[in-house]
């Protein structure tokens, strides 16, 4: 049974201009499954009124990078975002092109494990684009042991749906896997992607915990500098 998707009443984006008036599905195709596996394309899915596939985005990894670092670009090849944790960390941090280089830029979102040993479970807070950098948290929860199902829901609706589309590649070398997601209407398709691309990257993986921005997050865990909060890398 397909769920029923929550259109959202503030749109919710890291980049206004990718959000979608629609339900819209998107597909995620890792091109290799192995642990430096970091290249992606993100294509919108056919419809009746749009029978082509469109290429949205692109996604290429640093197989030298302990940080697994991604690199968005949209599908002219321009930069959007760059995706990475600390060497030794499991909070995912997402800034603007070049931004990482500076020590003043914050992350525009940031990526925060829960703990589970079998599902994927974690929380995206992000500085809303659409409503004036107001502070947003996305919840990502997995459905289901196997990791095939995946939600995301915003104060409590479901506001994108992510289905992985064949299980049998999982397990075939070199043969990358596909998600389905299913996006609602008012949500930003490369905030989707990011999400998309995390749940490709962790899928081999139990879900740690994780630390939240110093604005969400009144007690720091372990490990946390005397700021009271993870720095990005």
């Amino acid at each position: 049974m397909t769920p029923t998707l929550t259109p959202v009443k503030q749109p919710i984006a890291l980049r206004t201009e990718y959000i979608t008036s629609h339900p819209t599905t998107i597909r995620v195709k890792q091109h290799s499954n192995s642990w430096s596996g970091g290249d992606f394309t993100i294509t919108k899915c056919p419809t009746d009124e749009s029978p082509l596939t469109e290429k949205l985005f692109t996604v290429d990894g640093d197989f030298k990078s302990m940080s697994q670092r991604r690199y968005f670009q949209d599908a002219s090849g321009l930069p959007l975002f760059e995706i990475s944790h600390k060497r030794l960390g499991v909070t995912w941090f997402v800034h603007l092109p070049g931004d990482r280089e500076s020590n003043s830029a914050s992350p525009i979102a940031t990526i925060v494990p829960q703990w589970h040993a079998l599902k994927d479970k974690f929380d995206v807070h992000l500085h809303n684009a659409a409503a004036d950098g107001e502070e947003t948290v996305l919840e990502v929860r997995g459905q289901d042991i196997f990791k095939s199902k995946t939600h995301v829901y915003y104060k409590g609706a479901l506001v994108t749906a992510i289905k992985l589309k064949d299980m049998v590649s999982v397990y075939i070398p070199g043969k990358g896997p596909t998600w389905e997601l299913e996006v609602a209407e008012g949500m930003d398709l490369s905030l989707a992607a990011i999400i998309g691309v995390v749940l490709a990257t962790v899928l081999y993986q139990s879900s740690y915990k994780g630390t939240a921005p110093k604005s969400t997050e009144s007690n720091p865990g372990p490990g946390v500098g005397s700021s009271g909060k993870e720095l990005a890398p």
